[in-house]
C-alpha cells in the first residue's frame, strides 16, 4: 500500500473562482498557544492565549486576466483548498489580509487569506 503525501493543492475562492496557484501554499490552522506556568516546585500547568487566526497563503500566477482589484477587495466569503491526497480545508468568512504585491520578475502575487475558522472536510 502506498501513501500519497500532500504535495499539491487547488484553491477555490468563492466569487474569484479557482485561482491559478503556484506550488508551495501554506495552511495555518490558527488557534491557541499553550505556555508552561512555572512555580517554586516546578511546572504547575499551562496558560492559554489565542496566537493566530487561521489562514491560507498562496502564490498566484499573474496573467493578463488577473483581477487584482477583485482579489484585494475579497472579503466575507469561504475558500476551499483541495489537496492532491484527497483532504480539503474550508476557510470560513475569509478576507485578504495584506496589501497585494506583484513580483514582476516571477510573474506572481503573494496573497494571504485570513478567516474566522478553518475546517477540514
Amino acid at each position: 500500500m502506498s501513501t500519497n503525501i500532500t504535495s499539491r493543492g487547488f484553491l477555490d475562492a468563492g466569487s474569484l473562482g479557482r485561482l491559478p496557484t503556484k506550488e508551495g501554499a501554506t495552511i495555518n490552522f490558527g488557534g491557541i498557544k499553550r505556555e508552561p506556568v512555572l512555580g517554586d516546585s516546578g511546572v504547575l500547568g499551562y496558560s492559554e492565549s489565542f496566537d493566530s487566526a487561521p489562514s491560507i497563503k498562496v502564490t498566484i500566477a499573474h496573467v493578463n486576466t488577473t483581477d487584482e482589484t477583485a482579489i484585494k477587495n475579497f472579503t466575507g466569503e469561504n475558500l476551499t483548498f483541495n489537496t492532491n491526497n484527497g483532504k480539503s480545508y474550508t476557510l470560513m468568512n475569509a478576507w485578504v489580509g495584506d496589501p497585494l504585491e506583484l513580483n514582476i520578475k516571477d510573474g506572481q502575487l503573494e496573497v494571504m487569506f485570513y478567516g474566522t475558522e478553518l475546517t477540514p472536510q
